[in-house]
């Protein structure tokens, strides 16, 4: 079937080179551009090209100015597909009249040196022309192409090139013909811009990612002696202008490795400007960043710390890959989305629409704008990313949207809701208590993931222990949350719990204190107006007034026995992971089942305790002779190896 395929396009390619000869240039040129536009509707690349642009350009380009690039690109694509074809009607007197060149003192100076010359240039412009006119206004040249899979095709793509006199040749035996040439002073055309794979080249930046770049073009020169002249071909509107830059010279003093490097690293700033200028003439379709060792996080904050504590837990566990494909390197650029909506209304309607929008998310997220603030809506038309991570059902819609449009994967922590929990993702981090149909790569954990390192939150008590009285005596920090949904909290049940405290802190130590944006401003009252008179108490954190960004951390690190109230079960995952002995307050009743499963589990794993404020002393004294929990019982490595497996 192969076979057949490659003779009937060749025959075709022959006929249509044949009827293409016969038109007049204008004529051709208009049937191209309309081949490019049918191509465009067409394409399966199209959202990988989009994609590229987006993280290659940046906040430079608009979507619609994308998709007038992406457009431009097809139709530029589809004329060089037919002046291809109507090489054999080159001669000098149509170069001479649709190609310009520029800078020919470089070209002459590296001619002077009696030495070979590289023409280097890229996937961009009508890089097959460029070489046929240097061919037929100048001499021929040697060039190395890259075999296609249909060998007669590939024949009759050689023919093409070779129409003026130019010698195509491929990788193996062809490199020792290019070898001679060179050390003859004849002249060679190479690319320097495709992937060199997972093993091969120099990794690079280019166009703000760490990739792959052949060595080929710059070893050659090394061996020969041989000048590197970067040439790129712009196509203009009715003829192509083909600049020759400044000669790169490689210069073995340093070592032949630092010399390759420099060398291709001037040839990467000079690729990326004329992209940046010309981004429809550059060849997008092919997977340039397949292989990348810049993965780019994208972390979605609804303004809930917990939430965002585990988003940021799991960028924190890609940083400690710091290999792929066994080539060390590995960088995590990580940025944070606040995500605001305008009103409570439209939040409670865009899972809806999301769920029609997400398919055809893709160079539409200006449509984002009638739900999100314009602050956010700036964020998210801004944002590209490898990864998209997220904590919390609320988030998992805008996540999808986001991974759509820049062909991302997604990561959400917690389980999505329905119809939600029915999409793909690249890694589910579902809590154990979380009951119902899960994402099919889902990792089952005990605990949220915790960013907070042992380091860290040593570190963060020191600071702190220098606000306080006597930090040595410090032995317990609460953590209070509020109400949620139909759980509430009085302040009955809080001024229970401060008495509770202040009886069993002669015998257990001091502790400190602090609330939460949720806990009721009448609890945060009572707590401001007994604390400066208690001997036990050494500090109080309201969350509204001292929002210091380190406090969790650091009342983690300073105290032996945490104490959460029942209704934030991130704050309860992160108190346990910290590797202290840990008592959930119960407060009231209302909680969803799923609270009550987690406590469950954490009790029958001895990993946690469950008081009321009646209880707490005997609690307290049950665990002076308890070990603390196995640190987050290994998690955070199975996490990382799942991260390692979707890198």
């Amino acid at each position: 079937m192969k076979k057949l395929q490659d003779l009937i396009g060749a025959c075709a390619l022959r006929l249509l080179s044949a009827v293409l000869c016969r038109l007049p240039h204008s004529a051709a040129a208009a049937f191209g551009k309309t081949l490019g536009k049918v191509a465009y509707v067409f394409s399966s690349r199209r959202a990988v090209v989009y994609a590229d642009l987006k993280a290659a350009l940046g906040s430079r380009t608009s979507e619609p100015e994308r998709k007038k690039i992406l457009r431009g690109h097809y139709a530029h694509m589809g004329q060089m597909f037919i002046e291809i074809l109507r090489f054999p009607v080159l001669d000098k007197s149509s170069i001479r009249s649709s190609v310009h060149f520029h800078h020919l003192e470089h070209i002459r100076q590296a001619g002077q040196e009696g030495r070979g010359m590289i023409l280097l240039s890229a996937h961009f412009g009508n890089w097959e022309l460029s070489q046929v006119a240097y061919g037929v206004s100048f001499k021929p040249i040697h060039i190395l192409a890259r075999p296609q899979t249909y060998p007669r095709m590939n024949h009759f793509l050689n023919q093409m090139r070779e129409t003026h006199g130019s010698v195509s040749t491929g990788r193996g035996m062809g490199i020792r013909h290019l070898l001679r040439c060179l050390r003859r002073g004849g002249a060679v055309g190479l690319l320097g811009d495709q992937d060199a794979g997972r093993a091969g080249g120099l990794i690079l930046p280019f166009l703000g990612r760490k990739t792959t770049l052949p060595t080929g073009p710059f070893e050659l020169a090394l061996r020969t002696g041989a000048v590197i002249v970067p040439s790129f071909a712009v196509r203009r509107e009715t003829f192509h202008d083909i600049y020759f830059e400044e000669p790169i010279r490689i210069l073995a003093a340093g070592g032949e490795l630092a010399a390759v490097r420099s060398a291709a690293g001037v040839f990467c700033r000079l690729l990326e400007r004329y992209i940046e200028r010309f981004p429809s003439q550059w060849l997008w379709e092919t997977k340039r960043w397949k292989y990348s060792w810049t993965k780019r996080l994208l972390i979605l904050s609804d303004g809930r710390p917990g939430h965002v504590r585990q988003s940021e837990a799991v960028a924190a566990q890609f940083k400690n890959i710091e290999t792929q494909y066994g080539r060390a390197g590995m960088e995590y650029p990580a940025k944070i989305v606040g995500v605001h909506f305008k009103s409570p209304w439209r939040r409670r309607l865009f899972p809806w629409f999301a769920l029609f929008f997400i398919p055809w998310a893709q160079g539409r997220l200006r449509l984002l704008g009638f739900f999100f603030t314009p602050e956010s809506q700036k964020e998210i038309l801004d944002s590209s990313a490898d990864f998209v991570i997220s904590a919390g059902a609320g988030l998992v819609p805008l996540n999808l949207c986001l991974a759509r449009e820049a062909r991302a994967k997604s990561i959400v922590v917690m389980k999505p809701a329905f119809p939600f929990n029915l999409f793909g993702y690249g890694l589910a981090v579902i809590p154990a208590h979380d009951r119902g149909l899960v994402p099919r790569r889902a990792l089952r954990t005990l605990l949220a993931p915790n960013p907070i390192e042992r380091e860290v939150l040593e570190a963060s008590a020191h600071s702190f222990g220098a606000c306080l009285r006597d930090p040595s005596r410090v032995k317990m920090a609460v953590f209070l949350g509020g109400p949620t949904r139909r759980y509430p909290m009085d302040i009955e049940a809080v001024q229970n719990l401060w008495r509770a405290l202040e009886q069993i802190a002669p015998h257990t130590g001091d502790y400190v204190i602090t609330t939460s944006r949720r806990t009721p401003e009448e609890v945060s009252r009572f707590l401001k107006a007994s604390a400066p008179a208690s001997r036990f108490c050494q500090r109080l954190v309201v969350e509204r007034e001292d929002n210091r960004p380190d406090a969790v951390a650091a009342m983690m690190g300073l105290a032996d026995i945490l104490m959460v109230t029942e209704d934030s079960l991130s704050m309860i995952s992160e108190a346990v992971s910290a590797g202290k002995k840990v008592v959930v307050l119960k407060l009231g009743e209302g909680l969803p089942p799923k609270h009550r499963r987690f406590q469950e589990i954490l009790v029958r794993r001895r990993a946690a305790s469950v008081a009321t404020p009646e209880e707490l002393e005997r609690k307290i004294a049950q665990l002076q002779g308890r070990p603390a929990p196995v640190e987050a019982f290994r998690e955070k490595e199975t996490l990382q190896r799942r991260l390692q497996e979707i890198l």
